[in-house]
C-alpha cells in the first residue's frame, strides 16, 4: 500500500525511527529520513536503498531549533515529492531530580519533543489532508501520568497524546 508513497521520519538514524523506516522501506515507499546527524541518517539510507531498492533521501536538520519544520518541508518539495506519511518521532528524555537538570537542556528536551513535533506537523499537514495521508506521533506510556525524576520528559508526551488526540478529532473526516 506504500509504494510510491513518501514517507517523512524525524530521528530516523536510530531506534524506533530506523524501525519505521525499515518497515516503510519493506512496503516499498520512499523516504525521506530527518535527524541531526548526516553521518548515521546515511547509514541507514544506503541500508535502506541497499536492502529494499527504495528511494531514501537523509536531510539533516536540528529539529529543536525554530524553523526547522519549513526547512525539512523545503528539502521534500526540492525532491519533487509530496508527504502522504509523517512520523513524527525525534525526541529525548532527561532523568533526574528535575532542579539538578541543566535549564538548557530541559530547555532543548522542549523544543525538540514539542516545538520539532508541532512545526512538522504544521508544514506538512496541508499536503497530507490534500493527500488524504495520515501522521504518527511517536508519544510514550510515560504520557499517561507523571513520571518523578523525568517530569519534562513525561510532560512533553502528554503533550504529544493531547496534541495528537485534538488534531485527529479536527481531521477525521478529512
Amino acid at each position: 500500500a506504500y509504494r510510491g508513497k513518501t514517507v517523512v521520519i524525524s530521528g530516523g538514524s536510530t531506534g524506533i525511527g530506523a524501525a519505521f523506516a525499515a518497515r516503510f522501506a519493506r512496503e516499498g515507499a520512499r523516504l525521506a529520513l530527518v535527524a541531526r546527524s548526516q553521518p548515521k541518517l546515511e547509514l541507514v539510507a544506503e541500508r535502506l536503498r541497499r536492502e529494499h531498492g527504495v528511494e531514501v533521501h537523509s536531510h539533516a536538520e536540528d529539529l529543536s531549533l525554530p524553523g526547522a519544520g519549513e526547512r525539512v518541508l523545503k528539502a521534500v518539495r526540492a525532491l519533487g515529492w509530496q508527504c502522504d506519511v509523517l512520523v513524527n518521532n525525534a525526541g529525548f528524555a532527561t532523568y533526574g531530580a528535575f532542579e539538578t537538570q541543566p535549564l538548557a537542556t530541559l530547555r532543548e528536551e522542549l523544543a525538540l519533543n514539542v516545538g520539532g513535533l508541532v512545526e512538522l506537523t504544521h508544514a506538512f499537514l496541508p499536503d497530507l489532508i490534500t493527500r488524504r495521508g495520515g501522521v504518527i506521533h511517536v508519544a510514550s506510556t510515560a504520557a499517561f501520568q507523571p513520571v518523578p525524576f523525568m517530569a519534562v520528559y513525561g510532560a512533553t508526551k502528554a503533550f504529544v497524546l493531547s496534541f495528537s488526540e485534538a488534531l485527529w478529532a479536527e481531521n477525521r473526516a478529512r
